[in-house]
C-alpha cells in the first residue's frame, strides 16, 4: 500500500489535550513509515468535513488520530466514499481499537499499518448518523449527555462512572417499546437502558454488548429492565467483565434492525454523541466501511 495517498486527521483536543502532545512526538515516526498529509481539527464536526472531502481530493485512506469521538466523526465523513479508515488510538477510551485488536503501542502500530491491508466491517446507523461502536437510549445516553455538558470537557471512564453513580439515585427509567426486525413488539415496558451494539464496549472498557462482532451483519441488543439505585450500581462492575448477561433484569438479542418507541425526552446517543430522542430506528450496514488494518 506504499503508493496510497494518506491523510492524517488529528484532534488536538482529544484526551484532554494529550493527543496533540503525543502526535507531535510520533509524527516523525509515522512519516518514516508512510508519506502523508495532515489536518488538525479546530471544532466539533471538523473531522467529518475533512474526511468527506478527502476522497474527492484524491486520498485513498485516512488515519484518525484521537479517541472514539474523533473516529466517530471520521467515519461519518468517510462512509460511502471508499476511503480506508485507520485509527491511531491516542484518546482516552479507545474502545473501538480495544474491540478490534488495534489497541497497541503507537510505533509498532504505525509500522504495521505501513505493511497493512484492509478489511470490510459493519456500521450501525440511527437518525441519519453512522456509528461504529454502540448506540442506545436511556440511562447511558443521559450519562453521556451530562458528561458531554461538563464545563471541563472531561472524558474517559472516571467522569462516566462518577456521573453514572450520581444519576443512579435520581434517574427515572421510561417505558420503551422495542421492536426487533419483524418480530412482535416488546412492551411498552420500563427500561433503564437499551444499547444497540456494533462492537462490544464503550466508556473505556465497559463490555455492554459482550457477544458483538464487527463483521457479522448483526446488531447486538442489550435491554436492561427497571433497576433503581443500588441495583444499578451493583450491575456496573459486572459490565466491565461482560458478566451481566445472567442478571434477571437483563435481556439480550441480535437483530438487523431495532426500533425504540417511547417519550421524546428520552436521551439517545451514538458512540457517546447525543443525537436527540425517541422514536429511533437502528439498522446495520454490513461491510459498509473499509478498515485499514496493520500487518
Amino acid at each position: 500500500m506504499s503508493d496510497e495517498r494518506t491523510l492524517v486527521v488529528v484532534n488536538p483536543a482529544a484526551g484532554a489535550g494529550r493527543v496533540a502532545r503525543d502526535w507531535r512526538r510520533l509524527a516523525g515516526d509515522a512519516r518514516r513509515c508512510f508519506p502523508f498529509e495532515e489536518r488538525w481539527t479546530t471544532a466539533p464536526g471538523d473531522a467529518t468535513d475533512i474526511a468527506a472531502a478527502a476522497a474527492a481530493d484524491g486520498f485513498s485512506r485516512i488515519l484518525s488520530v484521537g479517541g472514539d469521538g474523533t473516529l466517530h466523526e471520521v467515519v461519518n465523513g468517510a462512509a460511502g466514499t471508499g476511503l480506508a479508515v485507520g485509527v491511531l488510538p491516542l484518546g482516552t477510551g479507545n474502545d473501538f481499537a480495544r474491540c478490534t485488536g488495534l489497541l497497541r503501542p503507537a510505533r509498532p502500530l504505525l509500522e504495521g499499518l505501513a505493511r497493512g491491508g484492509t478489511r470490510l466491517i459493519d456500521l450501525g446507523r440511527v437518525h441519519d448518523r453512522y456509528y461504529i461502536n454502540i448506540a442506545g437510549a436511556g440511562f447511558d445516553a443521559e450519562v453521556a449527555r451530562q458528561v458531554n455538558a461538563m464545563a471541563s470537557k472531561a472524558s474517559g471512564t472516571i467522569p462516566y462512572l462518577l456521573t453514572a453513580v450520581r444519576l443512579a439515585f435520581v434517574y427515572q427509567p421510561p417505558a420503551i417499546t422495542i421492536t426487533l426486525d419483524d418480530l412482535p413488539p416488546l412492551g411498552p415496558e420500563t427500561r433503564l437502558l437499551v444499547a444497540v451494539g456494533n462492537t462490544r464496549a464503550y466508556g473505556g472498557g465497559m463490555r455492554v454488548c459482550p457477544q458483538a462482532k464487527v463483521d457479522d451483519g448483526l446488531l447486538d441488543v442489550l435491554m436492561v429492565g427497571d433497576l433503581r439505585r443500588w441495583a444499578t450500581l451493583g450491575l456496573l462492575p459486572k459490565v466491565f467483565l461482560g458478566a451481566h448477561l445472567g442478571h434477571p433484569a437483563v435481556d439480550y438479542a441480535q437483530a438487523r434492525s431495532v426500533r425504540l418507541d417511547g417519550p421524546a425526552n428520552v436521551a439517545l446517543h451514538a458512540d457517546g454523541e447525543v443525537l436527540g430522542g425517541l422514536p429511533a430506528t437502528f439498522s446495520v450496514l454490513p461491510g459498509a466501511l473499509r478498515l485499514w488494518t496493520p500487518a
